[in-house]
């Protein structure tokens, strides 16, 4: 099981111990690099368990992850440790500005130790912590093959610690690079749709003129896909925490590359994030693309998504995949994503356990 692959960040939990059978769950040392160290080696285990496309954190940016403090979400990390091996961690995100009767949780486990009861462990963890902060749901993420999506391990765990099935996102990946004069010809194809519109891609931070609409845009990302079951609230970025997370970014080795389309008033109202890690720069992950409700039509989704991959192809001519998730219900976007190449590769269902009251 893992969550969703937003960027958290960390504070750390003096709770004791708590011992489950013969498995240990307690906070993780986040300033122990050994213990750091070896949670990154479960994790990465876990994550890569059959899955040849798993995109993972690099051990830098886990760590910058958990050691830095965040004004947008609180971070608890637990290791369930077995015959005093860290057999796997769990991750417990809280928001802060939106969204505040959530948790996000990822639960990873060493397939070497599982069957040890780590997995159930640190999945009553993350759940006693949730309710005792008056949070009411859980969400939770698993990655299975498309065609196992009913009986897979993953998803029997889920549902046997509570877990109800609440929507599914297809995970593709598009090979790189790709052909010049087909992104051309697909730039020229849309133009012809947005006329009065500008595009433009920044390699790190935006202009700050951008940044309040750009925000406003993203914002709008969690109430405008398909959630399924799931009902979310408007996001709270600002510029202010969007400063805030392009510093960590940096810190991780991380670089955005932002493509925006701006109206004739100047504001963005349509994005596609990309973002390059230095220590992983041959995977690319897409992080999210939004066209507002009011300037649908013009075919700015597959304008910034091929801008996006234009400029990728300048500032890091090394990579060699991109990675996306929709949802299966979003018919525009996936086909704007099938129409540039993307293969499916895995179903991602979210899973939601109420624990208030």
């Amino acid at each position: 099981m893992t969550a969703a692959s937003t960027p958290r960040t960390t504070t750390t939990d003096s709770r004791p111990s708590d011992r489950r059978g013969d498995v240990v769950v307690r906070p993780l040392a986040v300033h122990d690099d050994a213990e750091v160290a070896a949670a990154h080696a479960a994790r990465e285990a876990s994550s890569r368990h059959e899955r040849p496309w798993a995109k993972t954190w690099s051990l830098r940016e886990m760590a910058v992850q958990l050691r830095s403090d965040s004004s947008v979400e609180r971070l608890e990390p637990y290791v369930a440790l077995v015959d005093g091996h860290v057999a796997g961690m769990a991750l417990l995100w809280f928001p802060l500005l939106d969204n505040t009767s959530f948790t996000w949780l990822e639960v990873d486990v060493d397939p070497a130790w599982r069957g040890r009861g780590a997995g159930s462990a640190l999945a009553e963890r993350v759940a006693e912590r949730t309710r005792a902060e008056g949070r009411h749901t859980l969400l939770v993420e698993v990655n299975v093959p498309d065609g196992a999506r009913a009986d897979h391990p993953h998803v029997r765990f889920a549902e046997r610690h509570g877990y109800s099935y609440a929507n599914t996102e297809v995970r593709r990946i598009l090979g790189l690079p790709l052909d010049p004069a087909r992104l051309e010809a697909l730039a020229a194809d849309a133009a012809t749709r947005h006329e009065g519109y500008r595009l433009e891609s920044y390699v790190g931070a935006l202009p700050e003129a951008l940044r309040e609409s750009y925000c406003a845009c993203w914002n709008q990302l969690a109430v405008d896909a398909p959630t399924g079951e799931i009902e979310f609230e408007e996001e709270a970025l600002s510029p202010q925490t969007y400063a805030e997370e392009l510093g960590r970014m940096e810190r991780q080795g991380r670089t955005m590359v932002h493509t925006v389309a701006i109206a004739p008033d100047g504001d963005v109202v349509a994005y596609n994030d990309l973002v390059v890690s230095a220590d992983d720069p041959e995977e690319v992950m897409q992080w999210g693309t939004l066209v507002r409700r009011e300037h649908r039509g013009h075919r700015l989704g597959m304008a910034v998504k091929v801008r996006g991959l234009q400029e990728l192809a300048r500032f890091a001519p090394q990579a060699r995949r991109v990675q996306t998730c929709n949802a299966e219900q979003n018919a525009h976007m996936v086909g704007v994503n099938v129409e540039l190449g993307f293969r499916r590769v895995e179903a991602v269902l979210a899973y939601q356990r109420h624990v208030g009251d």
